[in-house]
């Protein structure tokens, strides 16, 4: 195994190891369940969680909740687009190294 592809393993492996210490909080806090997905490039490792509730205002919440719980930086007014907007929060856990973020996709029909 090369250096690249060992250290995109080990930057992968400290992004599951911090979405198990999240999952973890889940039943304490009381959070939703959301989806998440591990990247990682050479340099970084990034977990993010999509909000997806079906109920716009359900997924607006979610978003919000899972913000609070973890401290996450808001874009304000999110990312618009012509579709609607995307709402973007983000933290690094500068212990593990791993960048958090946060989206939710919300449609002009549903604003």
């Amino acid at each position: 195994m090369d250096d690249i592809v060992s250290e995109q393993l080990h930057r992968q492996q400290q992004a599951v190891k911090v979405l198990g210490q999240l999952l973890a909080r889940v039943a304490n806090e009381k959070l939703p369940i959301i989806a998440w997905r591990i990247s990682s490039a050479q340099s970084e490792s990034i977990l993010t969680g999509h909000c997806e509730a079906v109920d716009p205002i359900q997924r607006q919440r979610d978003f919000e909740a899972w913000r609070e719980a973890i401290s996450a930086e808001p874009w304000p007014n999110g990312i618009k687009h012509e579709r609607g907007v995307r709402l973007h929060a983000s933290v690094v856990d500068h212990y593990e190294e791993v960048t958090i973020t946060l989206t939710a996709e919300i449609s002009t029909d549903e604003l």
